[in-house]
């Protein structure tokens, strides 16, 4: 059996314009290199980056600026939004990982969450860079595509142990921009093996109907269809053989043929999904070959199926 999959990459790149903080006592922002990041669903380690947040004083009174981060829309902690999904994440403060950056709804910056910037004093210390990190967990069984969501910085800021001002800012200087590419991958057995070997061995038809199969497994970001194949339709000695064995054949519990197609939703992460391919003999055919090695091959190509809607999982469609 042969095995054709197709590869595809794809990257989009979302811009927004910068808007301008509420409060002018300081303001914030990130390299947008930091925070853009490619994810693989079935990759099974979770991305780790550390990022910096330059942090600049507008108002010579302040002593130090305590932030949070939020994720202005979402109910949810952390979650970049996409066309049809989203994608969960986390957001640590280096120098303290187990105090809550990352809020969610309206939580405010207090004494018990965020992280306190400190400045020194005259103009010198104006400007601080406060080390973050982005932890994005493994095995989302996320759709390809574009996930791109500024972050609202919410601050108090302090004099001494005097609160000044609070604000908030959101735009594009902090931001998380994450690619998912379309990508379909396969294979039989262990990863890499693009062939697998059906085989019945000796038969005389005495037992009855025989039934024999592999997996081949697809990981998929996208929604995607497998046509089949079939070289010669029957198994044979010889291409023009006229002694032909037929067979019943099924990918995924369908029952297929030349020219089948099933259609597939993305599949799971991180292990993809297996598909089943079974094949049947009759016991009343064997009985009446002649001897000798009979085959045939069957190719199944995995390829991205465009405007797929519908619920999850496959189903077997007219090509």
């Amino acid at each position: 059996m042969k095995i054709a999959a197709t590869l595809l990459t794809c990257g989009v790149v979302a811009l927004a314009l910068p808007q301008a903080a509420k409060a002018n006592c300081a303001d914030f922002r990130a390299s947008a290199s930091e925070l853009t990041l490619d994810y693989d669903p079935f990759d099974r380690a979770e991305i780790e980056r550390a990022f910096t947040i330059h942090v600049r004083r507008l108002d010579p009174r302040v002593t130090a600026v305590r932030l949070v981060l939020a994720n202005p829309g979402a109910i949810n902690r952390g979650a970049a939004l996409g066309r049809n999904s989203s994608v969960r994440y986390d957001i640590r403060w280096i120098r303290d990982t187990g105090r809550m950056v990352l809020v969610s709804g309206a939580e405010q910056p207090n004494a018990t969450n965020g992280a306190l910037v400190q400045f020194s004093p005259g103009a010198g210390g104006d400007n601080v860079n406060e080390t973050f990190r982005i932890q994005v967990p493994a095995g989302q069984g996320i759709v390809a595509g574009n996930y791109y969501q500024p972050l609202e910085l919410r601050f108090v800021c302090l004099a001494g142990r005097d609160e000044l001002d609070r604000g908030m800012q959101l735009g594009s200087q902090v931001a998380v921009d994450l690619t998912v590419p379309e990508r379909i991958a396969t294979f039989v057995g262990s990863m890499g093996i693009q062939r697998g070997r059906i085989d019945f061995g000796d038969v005389d038809g005495s037992g009855g109907n025989l039934t024999r199969g592999l997996t081949v497994t697809a990981q998929s970001t996208v929604p995607y269809e497998i046509r089949v194949a079939e070289e010669r339709g029957a198994l044979k000695r010889f291409d023009g053989d006229e002694a032909a064995l037929p067979y019943a054949l099924k990918v995924s519990g369908f029952p297929v043929s030349d020219r089948s197609m099933i259609a597939c939703s993305q599949t799971p992460a991180p292990g993809g999904r297996n598909h089943g391919v079974q094949v049947e003999l009759a016991g009343k055919d064997l009985q009446r070959l002649p001897a000798g090695q009979y085959a045939d091959v069957i190719t199944l190509t995995f390829s991205p199926r465009l405007g797929l809607s519908g619920g999850e999982g496959c189903a077997s469609v007219r090509p």
